[in-house]
C-alpha cells in the first residue's frame, strides 16, 4: 500500500464513549477501501477509559475480520509490518458500486458494517505534464529566484464537483530521479516554511483544484496525482468533526455494536514530471 495513503487515517475524529459502551471489550474500527487497490487498510484499536474523549493508540491484533461481497466471505489477517489487517490472496477485487459488509469479532462482542464503493472522481484534468525546475545552487540572487519558482513552478489538478462532494488528494512519486534540492544545499527559512506547508495528500475539501508546488516535491521525476472521492460515510464524520470539534459525544458512525467508522473511496489519475530546465 502506498506509504502516503495511511495519512487519511489523521483525518479521522477521536471517538468517545461512555460507560456503557465500554461494557464486552467495546473497540474502534477504522476500516477503508479503495477501489482498484488491495485491501490493507483496516485497523482495529482499544478504546480509552470513561476519564477520556480519546481512543488509545493501541492496535488490537487478535480480532477475527471478515469481509463479504456477494454472498463471499473473505477472512482477514494482521500484517505486523503495516499493523493494520490485510487480505493475502488476489481473487478480491474492490470496484466501483461494489456492496462490501464487515464482521469484526474480539472477545465476545461482535460487530458488522456496511459499505458501498463510490463512483470515480469525475472530469479530472491537469494544467500541464510538465513543471520545469532549473539546478538549485549556491549562488548570487537564488533566494529571490526560489520565491519566483515555488509561485510560478507548478500545475493545478482540477476536477468535476457539481454535487459539492468532499475529495482529497494524494502525490505519490512514481519514478524518483535526483533531489531538487541538493543534500548539503541551505535552504532559507522563507523557502523552507513555503514548503512545509505542502502535504503529500491534502484535507478532505469541496473545492474542485489543487495546486502541486514543484519545489515541495522532494526529487525530480515522474509523479501521480490520485483525487479521491469520499463516501457518505466519512463525509458525515469528518463533517461533524468541522462543524463543532468540541462536540465529541456522539460522532456519525456505520459501525454497529462498536466505534468507529466502514467506508470507501475511489478516485482516478492524472501524471506529471518534475524535469531539469
Amino acid at each position: 500500500m502506498k506509504k502516503f495513503l495511511y495519512l487519511i487515517l489523521l483525518f479521522t475524529p477521536f471517538f468517545s464513549c461512555d460507560e456503557e459502551s465500554l461494557q464486552g471489550e467495546n473497540f474502534v474500527v477504522e476500516a477503508y477501501l479503495y477501489a482498484g487497490e488491495k485491501v490493507d487498510g483496516i485497523k482495529i484499536k482499544q478504546v480509552e477509559n470513561i476519564y477520556t474523549v480519546e481512543t488509545k493508540n493501541i492496535i488490537l491484533t487478535n480480532a477475527q475480520i471478515t469481509l463479504r461481497k456477494n454472498n463471499i466471505s473473505y477472512p482477514l489477517i494482521f500484517d505486523n509490518n503495516k499493523q493494520s489487517y490485510i487480505y493475502r490472496g488476489s481473487d478480491l477485487k474492490v470496484e466501483v458500486n461494489d456492496t462490501f459488509e464487515l464482521e469484526v469479532i474480539v472477545g465476545n462482542r461482535i460487530s458488522n458494517a456496511r459499505t458501498i464503493v463510490p463512483q470515480a472522481t469525475q472530469g479530472i484534468s491537469i494544467s500541464g505534464n510538465k513543471i520545469v525546475i532549473p539546478p538549485i545552487g549556491i549562488r548570487l540572487g537564488i533566494v529571490d529566484e526560489l520565491t519566483k519558482l515555488f509561485s510560478n513552478a507548478r500545475v493545478i489538478t482540477r476536477w468535476n464537483n457539481p454535487d459539492d462532494q468532499l475529495h482529497f488528494i494524494v502525490i505519490e512519486n512514481i519514478q524518483a530521479g535526483d533531489l531538487i534540492f541538493p543534500s548539503d544545499f541551505p535552504i532559507p527559512e522563507a523557502t523552507l516554511k513555503l514548503i512545509q506547508s505542502f502535504r503529500y495528500i491534502s484535507a478532505p475539501t469541496k473545492n474542485t483544484n489543487f495546486e502541486i508546488p514543484g519545489l515541495s516535491l522532494e526529487t525530480y521525476g515522474r509523479y501521480r496525482a490520485k483525487v479521491y472521492r469520499v463516501n457518505q460515510e466519512y463525509s458525515n464524520l469528518y463533517n461533524n468533526q468541522i462543524q463543532d470539534s468540541r462536540d465529541l459525544n456522539a460522532p456519525p458512525s456505520n459501525v454497529n455494536n462498536a466505534l468507529g467508522i466502514f467506508s470507501a473511496f475511489a478516485s482516478d489519475s492524472v501524471f506529471f514530471e518534475v524535469v531539469k530546465q
